[in-house]
């Protein structure tokens, strides 16, 4: 019992084992909830929603199949799904493997599988929001939890794989919102969507007052960006690795604070001579830019050497010269 208190309590399980854990449940955590959003909610709606990313592709696709091509797929309809979600991740995978992180890509594979698991076999409960009349709430509750489960995997050094693997990756190299470019890249998405099930929805009468597949083209298109918008500001709420933080530390001990900023932050700061107003004695104001993310260790490394410090953040649109921009994992 000693033992395991002792290694509780030991610098490798705080500094190395126990971020790992927090990053593994975060990630099925947060998968799950992605799934419950794409299966329970829009997967149930009598208007055809899509989710982002390869799942979206792969709903499109197989409504391809459906309603264009008049194959019968039922048999096979959430296999099809859970393959398309593993292999269309694999080239992606090796991109971010690349081009972002490697164990933000492990990472990302986890979620990838437990994804396509959910998609394909969780079975659908209905919640009531399968008829016309539930239709704006099933995309305003769906469009949330898979924000949620995107921003809440990004902010834990994962993601749910496929363009968010994209996106982080063009977040990196042109500093653009994760939330904004999964967006641009999920509403053709949208467009296709509308395009391919409209004639069916008019067919079969689904949408009162609608006898127009341009029409029903449009509602389904509507309803596919609304959640769109809504997960896309999820996401950003959740997801703060690039929004950048203005840090000025007020302390009089401040060549260990320094030591630790440059050491274990990584990042550079600028020193000023001040002096208290009140107490008239000289101080040092520490200037530090960091990423949102990183306020939390900042300022517990920061109390630890000095619990009177003064901290004031506040938000920096941009950040231009020698600023880097870390991965998350």
């Amino acid at each position: 019992m000693k033992k395991i208190k002792e290694f509780f309590a030991s610098e490798l399980y705080k500094k190395k084992i126990r971020p790992e854990l927090v990053r593994t449940v975060a990630v099925i955590v947060f998968t799950i909830i992605y799934g419950f959003g794409v299966t329970w909610f829009l997967e149930s709606s009598v208007i055809p929603m899509y989710t982002g990313g390869i799942p979206g592709i792969a709903q499109l696709i197989r409504d391809f199949m459906k309603y264009s091509l008049l194959w019968d797929i039922s048999g096979w309809e959430g296999l099809f799904l859970s393959l398309f979600v593993v292999i269309a991740n694999i080239p992606i995978m090796l991109l971010g493997w690349f081009g972002v992180s490697k164990k933000f890509v492990i990472y990302s594979f986890i979620s990838v599988i437990i994804q396509a698991t959910m998609l394909g076999f969780i079975p659908r409960i209905d919640l009531g929001l399968s008829s016309e009349s539930q239709a704006l709430t099933a995309t305003i509750l769906g469009g949330i939890l898979i924000g949620i489960g995107v921003g809440g995997a990004l902010k834990y050094g994962t993601s749910t794989g496929g363009l968010d693997i994209v996106a982080q990756y063009l977040s990196l190299k042109k500093g653009k919102s994760v939330g904004f470019i999964s967006m641009i890249m999920n509403i053709v998405i949208a467009l296709l969507g509308g395009i391919i099930t409209a004639p069916d929805l008019v067919t079969r009468g689904v949408l009162a007052n609608v006898d127009q597949a341009t029409a029903a083209a449009g509602i389904v298109i509507s309803y596919t960006i609304l959640r769109l918008v809504v997960s896309t500001i999820m996401t950003d709420r959740l997801h703060t690795a690039y929004q950048f933080i203005l840090v000025d530390i007020i302390t009089e001990n401040p060549s260990d604070i320094v030591s630790d900023i440059l050491v274990k932050i990584y990042r550079g700061v600028t020193l000023i001579n001040v002096q208290g107003g009140f107490t008239k004695k000289d101080k040092t104001l520490i200037k530090v830019v960091i990423s949102s993310y990183e306020l939390t260790s900042l300022t517990q490394m920061v109390n630890q050497i000095d619990p009177k410090a003064f901290i004031i953040t506040q938000p920096v649109k941009q950040v231009f010269g020698n600023f880097k921009k870390k991965t998350i994992a």
